[in-house]
């Protein structure tokens, strides 16, 4: 079966995910990853951040698991009107660190945050620091927001240089095309939890050939020749 995105008509739910966004505030970082130990916000403020909003404005909230290739996990999030049934809905396959069920539910968990921020937008309290985007050994200048004053934008390493660090310098074009295809946007124009969510993937690939083996899957049919149009 197809997996359909979106109902024919979401005026209704677009109208009431419209007053979401007016009304949310950035997620709260309650959580420190242990390896480049910048704070990050985990699912539960993910959640506090968005559910009392999606139900004010009568928008069901649905995030369930689906059947997906060996080494991935698959996460449908949908946001479905109460009144109308109209519905938006996204899929995300998430390669599994480890092939067990604590990886498993890492993956889970994992895609259900970044989801679910993707689909409404949710912020962070502050941005992450410059560190979660290297390898531990690396480092680059910090980036910090407040709501009351605009940021200064640091320079992120490109997911280009991360991509060489793990020896796949000649999948670069292919990992183009295919962010390009997952988020809809050139990559110059992904957010900072979509970069921050490849960069994490690349950080899990160096230290698990699991994680690796289910990222060049995923890039190889990128790899294709393009059929030559007449």
């Amino acid at each position: 079966m197809e997996f359909s995105y979106a109902s024919d008509d979401i005026r209704e739910l677009a109208k009431a995910l419209l007053n979401v966004q007016r009304q949310l505030q950035p997620a709260i970082k309650d959580a420190v990853n242990p390896f480049v130990k910048n704070k990050y916000a985990t699912l539960n403020s993910i959640m506090d951040c968005c559910r009392s909003v999606l139900i004010d404005n009568g928008i069901l909230l649905v995030q369930h698991q689906v059947p997906a290739e060996p080494g991935y996990c698959g996460i449908v999030t949908k946001l479905v009107h109460a009144e109308t049934g109209q519905y938006q809905a996204g899929l995300a396959m998430i390669p599994l660190a480890k092939n067990d069920a604590q990886g498993f539910g890492s993956a889970c968990t994992y895609g259900r945050r970044y989801a679910l921020s993707a689909m409404l937008g949710i912020v962070t309290e502050e941005d992450d620091d410059g560190n979660a985007a290297s390898f531990p050994q690396e480092k680059c200048p910090s980036r910090r927001t407040s709501r009351s004053q605009s940021s200064t934008a640091q320079k992120k390493i490109p997911l280009s240089q991360i991509l060489s660090s793990l020896n796949l310098a000649d999948y670069i074009p292919h990992y183009r095309k295919y962010l390009e295809q997952l988020y809809g946007c050139p990559v110059e124009s992904m957010t900072n939890e979509q970069y921050q969510e490849q960069v994490e993937i690349l950080r899990e690939c160096k230290g698990s050939p699991l994680a690796m083996r289910g990222l060049i899957k995923t890039l190889n049919p990128y790899r294709k020749p393009q059929p030559i149009r007449q």
